[in-house]
């Protein structure tokens, strides 16, 4: 049996090759698990937090996290920030989809 190969997965050829060994059953089961934090890594790091208004004093912001973050600023005070998908995340780069790396987590599973 072989691990995952060093250095880590920096293509989408790299993720499905080992993809395809854990499913044909040449991965340990360590990396195995390896494997499924790298998808969803991919899956997690699709996000990031765009400012989005000042808050007033005593105002709530439009929603809870992970949706909105407020950040205390010294010279703003409370700045709501808003969680959007980042096109240039690396599941995008790699050419991935959201559906594409959920079903790969669940073949994993």
């Amino acid at each position: 049996m072989k691990g995952i190969p060093s250095p880590a997965l920096a293509t989408r050829s790299d993720y499905e090759r080992v993809h395809q060994m854990a499913l044909d059953g040449e991965l340990r089961p360590r990396d195995i698990d390896r494997l499924h934090r790298y998808w969803q890594a991919l899956l997690d790091g699709r996000w990031r937090y765009d400012r989005d208004r000042v808050l007033g004093d005593g105002e709530e912001p439009d929603g809870e996290e992970p949706e909105y973050r407020v950040i205390e600023d010294e010279e703003e005070g409370r700045v709501q920030h808003i969680r959007v998908e980042d096109d240039r995340a690396l599941i995008h780069r790699l050419g991935f989809s959201v559906d594409e790396v959920e079903n790969k987590i669940k073949e994993l599973s």
